[in-house]
């Protein structure tokens, strides 16, 4: 069985673009669903069956990446991105300049208004880059930690002062901390705004049913000319993955996102429904936290790594479609370094020798955190089954994603999360958003001695070959003290009714709805 499926791989590889954007954020074309495209229709409410409910509507709390499925709906950010390229492209900052490594200039669009009515402004951007940088509550602040902080310089420019360079930067700005909220809402409804959501986004929040539903409708206001095409949006939060693939067979939604292949071949036997497994920048793994025993010790996380067996994995949970791995990015991305992609083999005898080592002779038990759903389950019994004949023994407490979240990483509780993570626009994100010391996926908040110069190596080289070899060495360095237990890299795979027209998914697995329409 191939470690990812061919047509996928040989796409990955062939489209492959360096474009040099943000000196050196690379972008991988993605050729998403082609569908014979009209003229767009005007009207209809898009139906999307998405499997959890969010952590949070607010950028700065949320902690799971579907809830992106409801955030770029509402809120635009500074800086967009080419769905199928991520190449960047002006987004509320018509354009953006490094007059230095550590000063970055945003000139912004003019004209937008928050759907409360209050105007976007330069003082709306640096309240929220202070709000994300500096409020208690916030999950994003390690995205920031290179930020000073925010100078407004006219009626439409802001500067970003950093401490040291961050070529990622702009490309960090399509993401959380780019997403720009009413700083009305702020100020009026602050400081938990984790249940609303105004932002300056084609469509505006209406209501949010627990574990049933969001409704969006079309703000009749947006800045964009044209857009959006639809009347509203609907997510139905159906957390059965199969649940939701046989209600976009039977027409019920019209679109199912952030599935896994099981489903992809169910709908592939429907002629009702268009299914894509493409390839993206989700991993599936297990957070470790390595400030406490049993963790804290290198061998044991060494013997976990050796323990797995990554092609039975990705065979039985990915039907082969996944990439096995033992690093946080797809092969074929510009970051990775293909000499320490699969740095541990399954190896029992090489498991159970580290174990003796640590002094555990007879194995040990780590308490872990996991997800409920049916697949979910699946996947983790096959590790824990895996893992036992290392005589790693896991005493696993299934729950929702969120509470899964928040009893590891907010409530440090355990020494393990089982859990999907990645789709990050820029790898110096992905790293830091893992394993820096203030990150939130990093529950014991121990950052090893060394990752930081690596860390800042690869925000400081300003060309693409430059950040390539830092990136080596970083990926080199956080293999080797295995700081995550990664398994494989993850298609992305959506359920698509014939009626929706111009839906583009992307690597990030988080698509944009402003141009979607449906067909009569």
């Amino acid at each position: 069985m191939s470690d990812l499926s061919e047509p996928l791989k040989a796409d990955l590889d062939r489209r492959q673009l360096i474009k040099g954007a943000a000196a050196g954020a690379g972008a991988v074309v993605l050729p998403g669903i082609a569908l014979a495209q009209e003229t767009p229709r005007r009207g209809g409410t898009l139906r999307i069956a998405i499997p959890y409910n969010p952590a949070a509507i607010d950028p700065m709390t949320g902690r799971n990446l579907p809830d992106f499925d409801t955030l770029y709906a509402v809120f635009d950010a500074l800086i967009d991105f080419e769905p199928r390229t991520l190449e960047l492209k002006p987004g509320l900052a018509k354009s953006w300049t490094f007059t230095d490594p550590k000063t970055l200039v945003l000139d912004l669009a003019e004209g937008v208004t928050f759907h409360d009515g209050t105007p976007f402004n330069p003082e709306a951007v640096k309240i929220n880059i202070e709000r994300y940088k500096t409020d208690p509550r916030s999950n994003v602040k390690a995205d920031l930690v290179t930020v000073d902080g925010v100078e407004v310089t006219g009626k439409s420019q802001v500067i970003l002062k950093l401490n040291r360079p961050n070529a990622g930067l702009p490309v960090m700005l399509t993401n959380r901390i780019g997403l720009m909220v009413s700083p009305k809402l702020i100020q009026e409804k602050g400081p938990n705004l984790d249940r609303l959501a105004v932002g300056t986004g084609p469509f505006k929040f209406v209501e949010w049913q627990d574990n049933t539903s969001i409704k969006l409708v079309r703000n009749e206001n947006y800045w964009k000319s044209g857009q959006p095409y639809l009347d509203g949006i609907e997510f139905r939060i159906i957390n059965e993955l199969n649940t939701a693939v046989r209600s976009a067979i039977a027409g019920e939604v019209d679109l199912a996102l952030n599935l896994q292949p099981q489903q992809k071949a169910i709908a592939d036997r429907s002629p009702n429904v268009i299914a894509s497994a493409n390839p993206s920048l989700v991993f599936y793994g297990a957070f470790l936290n390595y400030a406490k025993p049993p963790l804290n010790d290198l061998r044991v996380r060494q013997a976990m790594n050796y323990a797995i067996n990554r092609d039975e994995i990705n065979k039985v949970i990915a039907l082969g479609l996944g990439q096995t791995s033992s690093v946080i990015l797809p092969k074929a991305h510009w970051a990775c370094d293909a000499a320490t992609a699969n740095y541990y083999t399954f190896d029992l005898d090489k498991a159970k020798k580290l174990l003796a080592e640590a002094g555990y002779p007879n194995g040990l038990e780590i308490e872990s955190f996991g997800w409920s759903d049916q697949v979910a389950m699946q996947r983790q019994e096959l590790i824990i089954s895996q893992l036992a004949k290392a005589q790693i023994r896991i005493k696993l407490t299934p729950v929702a994603p969120q509470q899964a979240m928040q009893a590891f990483m907010i409530e440090v509780k355990g020494s393990m999360h089982i859990s999907p993570a990645g789709g990050f626009p820029d790898p110096s994100q992905a790293y830091e958003a893992l394993f820096g010391k203030d990150a939130l996926r990093n529950a014991g908040k121990v950052e090893l001695p060394g990752f930081r110069e690596l860390m800042d190596a690869t925000m400081s080289a300003q060309d693409l070959e430059a950040r390539k070899l830092a990136f080596a060495k970083l990926q080199k360095f956080v293999v080797e003290n295995a700081l995550q237990l990664v398994q494989y890299i993850s298609p992305g795979v959506v359920i698509q009714s014939k009626k929706v027209q111009n839906f583009k998914d992307n690597l990030l697995t988080t698509p944009k709805l402003h141009d979607v329409w449906l067909s009569a």
